[in-house]
């Protein structure tokens, strides 16, 4: 890791057109921006740090204090934890993670929407499905099994939930499993609803 750099937490930058606008203030003002993202600007200094945050903030972007970046990072942070360990159905996890960083929920959703653009619920959510997504792809489990290993109340809730979120079947995921296993293409036979 380079020495030189300096990750920013920021609040605020959350859409693309921002995004672009501040890489080219902050290369006007003399900073060389090595990435920029919602919630984060990695900067190698060249210009005055004393010019950031006012430069930042004309632009509705704010520097995350001490204690903010700790709840980010305790949430999420919690979150890849219990999505390894547990299965909690989405509201049980959004509690246990509200109880874990002792800050209110809605707090937590301001500073979330304030740094990756989404609220914290939308973040579990898209974190969850990605779970869900890695263990098709890349374990043996089944789709009833990865359902109850990542908290949904069975495979038909997760099969419509992928879909609506990702536009992508459960067999997409276990089609590049098997081709990665160098399987037969796998096919999806759904149980009918009530038996599994």
């Amino acid at each position: 890791m380079n020495s030189g750099l300096t990750i920013v937490p920021v609040k605020g930058l959350t859409n693309i057109g921002l995004v672009e606008r501040i890489r080219h203030e902050l290369s006007e003002a003399g900073f060389r921006v090595t990435a920029i993202r919602p919630g984060r600007i990695t900067l190698q200094q060249t210009g005055s740090w004393l010019n950031l945050e006012p430069l930042l903030g004309a632009w509705g972007v704010f520097l995350l204090d001490e204690r903010e970046q700790q709840v980010i990072e305790h949430a999420k942070n919690g979150l890849a934890n219990s999505l390894a360990q547990r299965s909690l159905p989405l509201r049980s996890l959004l509690k246990h993670l509200r109880e874990q960083t002792r800050c209110p929920y809605e707090q937590l959703n301001d500073l979330f929407l304030a740094t990756e653009g989404m609220t914290f619920g939308r973040y579990v959510v898209l974190q969850r499905l990605d779970k869900v997504i890695e263990r098709l792809t890349y374990s043996n489990a089944t789709i009833t099994e990865i359902a109850r290993q990542t908290g949904y109340r069975n495979e038909a809730h997760l099969i419509r939930h992928l879909d609506a979120e990702r536009g992508l079947p459960p067999a997409h995921f276990l089609a590049l499993r098997d081709t990665r296993m160098g399987q037969e293409p796998h096919r999806l036979v759904m149980a009918p609803v009530g038996i599994n």
